[in-house]
């Protein structure tokens, strides 16, 4: 049985997550050497993404496991993770638990690519569902109307007891399932699907410890 990922009521969650002092993060993201090299309203949209993400977490919990992020969000998250004691600080603020982060590791079968599909679109329903029309859902998936170049595909689990991550990614020519996300042509929502890989969360308890990540 999965656990959920937080007990706590969900707009104290909510209102936590959008309370969330994030400035370091993107001082970090807009860094052009150490970073990404964002411009800052960029970043700020990216953060409003990644708060969403989060939120959609909550809101949506059953769901969790399928819920997908664009790239860009998934590197804004990778470098929150970075700053370990923060990040760690912050989960516990807002959940009460440690929202940890497992890349997918190995070969992307065809069985990988027909399930990204389908979340893709469960992804694109939900976003829909909660901001009421193709092109809000877009910007707040994607951080910005305007479709990003990249997305993602990486996990996060929720596991109660305290155990290591790792937010290393790999970069490569073609497209590879990683922390670091797939490099493609397409990556932002429409109304009609998702173009993109993607990113999801898989949450889990001390009773699901050997259940293997929900897109290995």
């Amino acid at each position: 049985m999965l656990a959920r990922l937080t007990t706590r009521p969900e707009p104290d969650v909510i209102a936590a997550i959008h309370a969330l002092d994030l400035e370091s993060v993107k001082a970090r993201v807009t860094d052009p050497e150490l970073g990404e090299g964002w411009a800052r309203d960029y970043a700020d949209r990216i953060e409003a993404a990644y708060k969403t993400y989060l939120t959609m977490l909550v809101k949506y919990p059953d769901e969790a496991d399928d819920i997908l992020l664009s790239k860009d969000v998934d590197e804004f998250w990778h470098t929150h993770i970075l700053q370990t004691r923060k990040y760690t600080e912050d989960c516990q603020k807002v959940f009460g638990n440690f929202l940890h982060h497992e890349p997918h590791v190995g070969e992307v079968t065809a069985t990988d690519l027909a399930r990204r599909s389908a979340l893709a679109e469960k992804t694109r329903h939900l976003y829909e569902m909660e901001f009421g029309s193709a092109e809000l859902a877009d910007a707040a998936w994607a951080g910005t109307a305007v479709a990003a170049q990249n997305a993602a595909f990486s996990a996060a689990s929720l596991r109660v007891e305290n155990t290591a991550f790792s937010a290393a990614g790999i970069r490569g020519r073609n497209p590879a399932f990683s922390a670091a996300g797939i490099r493609g042509e397409n990556a932002a929502f429409s109304a009609a699907s998702i173009r993109a890989a993607f990113s999801a969360a898989s949450i889990r308890g001390k009773g699901n410890a050997d259940r293997p990540p929900a897109l290995a």
